[in-house]
């Protein structure tokens, strides 16, 4: 009987470890290069489309650039064709250009800027709007003008016809002319000797004046009135003078005119004081301050006149004094007050 033996050492050989499996981490190594290969493909992509759009911008800006300078230059051209020999014709073409040439810089400015390319096509529409309102404004100014030229041709040939039925007319009369400019001669020469003679007799008429004085004069509680030489004191102005005889003028009522000037070369004068305007002998008009009156019977006389008018402040300087009779300056004199 066979005999089975057991073998006390036998040899153990253990199991193969399984190999790791990295298919889905390279998995999503790949996906994440994929994203990231996508994202900067869509990045080229978006920086080429700006690329291409501001190329785009930039190529329209000059070519609005060149329509505007061209719209710009042709507007000026335009307005130029208007001008003519009519000086207001041709300053409101000057004033156009003007205003047109600020709009150009105002266009210049947008031009600057893509973005604004908008703003400056609306601008450039307006500068076209005023060249057509300008055309059209320069238009109707040039056909009135034409039209006040065809009246002053019509209104000058009627005048010629008029001016040659005249000469027929003075050819006509011309002998019965010739008398009465004779007749008129003589009666010019007389009415000249006439007014002659009487404007000799008015200045010798006139009654003239000398030994003018004049003062500042203040009221004392008296009543009596002291001369004063300071303005802040003075109340009133007191003229006196004397008038000359005179045998050529009539004897009755005269009156003389007399004007204070103040230091500022103003005439004091108060319409319900009395004050006036005379003309004198050379057909000025001269404002007065008061007329003094006189009754007049050939002889030399003395005269005195006041200026007092409550409230009225004297300046300091120099005061003149004029007289006047029948619009001949008779006399004159000044008072300082200090």
């Amino acid at each position: 009987m066979a005999t089975i033996q057991s073998n006390p050492d036998p040899k153990f050989t253990p199991a193969p470890r399984p190999k790791p499996n990295r298919t889905p981490l390279l998995a999503g190594i790949i996906g994440v290069l994929l994203i990231a290969l996508i994202a900067l493909g869509i990045g080229f992509m978006n920086r080429g489309t700006d690329n291409a759009k501001l190329s785009t911008d930039l190529v329209e800006m000059e070519q609005f650039k060149a329509q505007a300078e061209k719209q710009y230059y042709e507007s000026l051209a335009e307005l130029e064709e208007m001008r003519g020999s009519n000086e207001e014709l041709n300053a409101m073409i000057d004033q156009q250009k003007e205003e047109l040439r600020l709009q150009n810089e105002k266009i210049t400015s947008l031009t600057n800027d893509s973005r604004n390319l908008a703003a400056a096509r609306r601008e450039l529409a307006d500068l076209k709007t005023k060249t057509t309102g300008y055309l059209a404004e320069l238009e109707e100014l040039r056909a009135a003008n034409a039209k006040l030229a065809e009246d002053r041709d019509r209104l000058s040939t009627e005048r010629d016809l008029l001016s040659s039925d005249l000469q027929v007319s003075q050819q006509t009369n011309e002998q019965l002319n010739s008398e009465r400019a004779v007749l008129v001669s003589e009666r010019e020469q007389l009415a000249s000797r006439n007014t002659e003679l009487s404007r000799k007799v008015n200045v010798a008429s006139v009654i003239k004046t000398n030994n003018i004085t004049a003062e500042g004069q203040k009221q004392r509680n008296s009543g009596r009135w002291v001369t004063r030489t300071n303005a802040k004191n003075v109340e009133r102005l007191y003229v006196c003078f004397n008038s000359l005889d005179n045998a050529v003028a009539r004897a009755g009522e005269e009156a003389f005119q007399m004007r204070i000037i103040n230091p500022n070369g103003e005439t004091m004068s108060i319409e319900a004081e009395g004050s006036g305007v005379l003309t004198t002998d050379d057909g000025e008009q001269v404002p007065y301050t008061k007329t003094v009156p006189f009754d007049f019977q050939g002889d030399a006389a003395n005269h005195c006149a006041e200026w007092n008018v409550p409230g009225t402040e004297f300046a300091e300087g120099t005061y003149t004094i004029e007289l006047y009779n029948k619009g001949f300056l008779v006399g004159n004199t000044q008072l300082e007050l200090k």
